[in-house]
């Protein structure tokens, strides 16, 4: 077995950079289990959910990986538990058996995805360095992580890793600078013996949540298992959401002490920012008046965030006078994203693979809605056939209008505020197609909330909004998030239905093969008219109104194309 060569070597940082620029979880899952787990790109195309089992001691999960090195050689990997959380998330996402291959494609399909992460990282963030990586760059940073920033034992990561020996390895870090060596040893110098002893009690709690995490099966269930294990750390903890009204938040759940710690302004101040902020953040404790408890510690809050979408903010109230320190916020910080990521994984189990959805029908006339405001300026009718995200979390919508021509209703879009760009993409009888970006629609609220628009259509001024959510959904607080920018909108009616098998399986395919940004360039394509003949729009047009340059969406777009013509051919 070889060693790492003389390669790039990823800082903590440039990881973090690299895992930001994934953009579906299959991405993400390969680069942990390179970078996280030390497997290589043949072992990952060679794993099944039953090479990984996990072993109960003093109270929590241990996960081990049997990794097949060929010829019936194996060795075992371990797997830490925020990647396990992330592993059978996915695992029952996609709906794969013990025996089936969790990421099957071929090795080099493998290296080719780690290498299109990392040419990513390198657009967002103008480094070279991640032009480089491969599967063995995040090998490498997975030995130079336990040896040198953890001090693992040095047989423990060659047995893991599958190193023959250490030597290699030690080589191939270099030399350690003064600097370095200063460092490390001022660091072991000035931890106390009280932080030596605390951190370690964070990180196996905070892997006992995620252990919860693999074990809800419903938003309320997953945000009620958090809170009650998050209390074997701190005094009490929370998951709160912000309402319609600016002064106060909604308890989602809670553990520990009464929820009515934030029934005031007080510390729904300290939610809002971290939600509104993206950051941790810190405070004294302060119950308020409406409490009988007295203010003692520090309540420290992290926003609970996947992507675009949020599901408010988890708090969680601490004794200690020194605590929430950099490496606290940060563990915490971490823990939001899981969270977030872990209710974005289930409820999109639960419209995949459920039995039942919940049918969510809308109505609502506010001016502030560009397209009422556009049907009611030239007394048109609209329907809303498709929509796709673009830039600075605007929608790019393909819009039919009736009852006037396609001229008249784009000149009209000029005066309406909310509609930054408009094209003409298709002539009728009495109307035509209009790709509209707007920038101000419950569609994109509710899209940020997890839902799915199934139909939108404007009469008179009036619109008609139908979308789908997860049986489980917080009906309540999400008509109050909408009543909170479109006054006049009424939830007309909600029923529970049978999802639709065809459509249910058409969307795992989807999620599954494509990248967001794919699935997205190419439904935009297909409701611009790019592969009708003649084409409705260029490639160019597309590229413009979806705020990417034209390489870019040629470049999506062909990849989209290809794995879907894969799939259908290997089928």
């Amino acid at each position: 077995m070889g060693v790492p060569g003389d390669r790039v070597q990823l800082t903590d940082h440039e990881y973090k950079q690299l895992r930001r620029a994934t953009q579906t979880h299959r991405e993400e899952l390969v680069v942990r289990l390179c970078a996280e787990v030390g497997l290589r790109a043949a072992e990952i195309e060679r794993l099944k959910p039953g090479d990984v089992s996990g072993e109960g001691s003093q109270g929590r999960t241990r996960y081990f990986v049997t990794v097949r090195e060929g010829d019936e050689k194996t060795r075992t990997a371990y797997m830490p538990a925020q990647v396990a959380h992330d592993f059978w998330q996915f695992t029952r996402s996609n709906g794969i058996g013990t025996d089936d291959r969790v990421i099957p494609v071929s090795e080099r399909r493998i290296q080719m995805l780690v290498g299109e992460v990392g040419e990513r990282a390198a657009e967002e963030t103008g480094r070279a360095v991640f032009e480089e990586v491969t599967p063995s760059t995040l090998r490498e940073y997975f030995a130079r992580t336990l040896l040198v920033s953890n001090g693992i034992d040095a047989r423990v990561v060659t047995a893991v890793g599958g190193w023959q020996s250490i030597d290699g390895l030690l080589q191939s870090f270099g030399t350690p600078t003064r600097a370095e060596i200063a460092r490390a040893f001022e660091t072991l110098e000035t931890q106390s013996r009280d932080q030596r002893g605390w951190l370690p009690r964070i990180v196996t709690t905070l892997e006992a949540v995620d252990e919860e995490l693999i074990a809800g099966n419903t938003r309320s269930e997953i945000n009620r298992r958090v809170v009650e294990r998050l209390t074997d750390l701190y005094e009490a903890a929370w998951i709160l959401d912000q309402d319609s009204a600016e002064s106060a938040v909604t308890v989602r759940a809670h553990a520990g002490e009464s929820p009515n710690r934030f029934s005031g302004p007080a510390n729904s101040g300290l939610v809002r920012r971290a939600m509104q902020t993206g950051q941790a953040m810190v405070a004294p404790d302060d119950p308020g008046p409406n409490t009988d408890v007295e203010g003692r510690g520090m309540l420290g809050a992290v926003p609970i965030a996947h992507g675009e979408t949020s599901y408010g903010a988890l708090v969680v109230r601490a004794d200690r006078e020194d605590a929430f320190d950099k490496p606290e916020r940060t563990a915490l910080s971490a823990l939001g994203r899981r969270i977030a990521f872990g209710i974005t994984a289930t409820e999109r189990r639960l419209l995949l693979l459920g039995g039942t959805i919940l049918e969510l029908r809308f109505s609502y006339h506010d001016e502030d809605a560009p397209l009422v405001a556009l049907s009611q300026a030239i007394s048109c009718s609209l329907a809303l056939d498709g929509a796709v995200p673009a830039e600075a979390q605007s929608l790019l919508c393909f819009v039919d209008i009736a009852g006037v021509t396609a001229e008249r209703a784009l000149d009209a879009t000029a005066d309406i505020e909310g509609i930054t760009d408009a094209r003409l993409i298709q002539n009728y009888d009495d109307g035509g197609r209009l790709e509209l970006v707007i920038q101000s629609s419950p569609a994109i609220l509710l899209s940020e909330r997890g839902a799915t628009l199934t139909e939108l259509t404007v009469e008179n001024g009036t619109a008609s909004l139908v979308c789908e959510v997860t049986p489980d959904t917080d009906v309540r607080s999400l008509n109050d998030t909408l009543i909170g920018q479109f006054p006049s909108i009424e939830l007309r009616g909600k029923q529970e239905r049978s999802a639709d098998d065809g459509s249910q399986a058409m969307g795992k395919s989807l999620d599954t093969t494509l990248t967001d940004k794919q699935q997205s360039v190419l439904e935009g394509a297909y409701h611009a008219g790019y592969f009708e003949w003649p084409r409705g729009s260029t490639a160019e047009d597309l590229a413009e109104s979806m705020g990417v340059s034209a390489p870019t969406l040629h470049n999506h777009l062909r990849k989209a194309q290809q794995k879907l013509l894969e799939d259908v051919f290997e089928d």
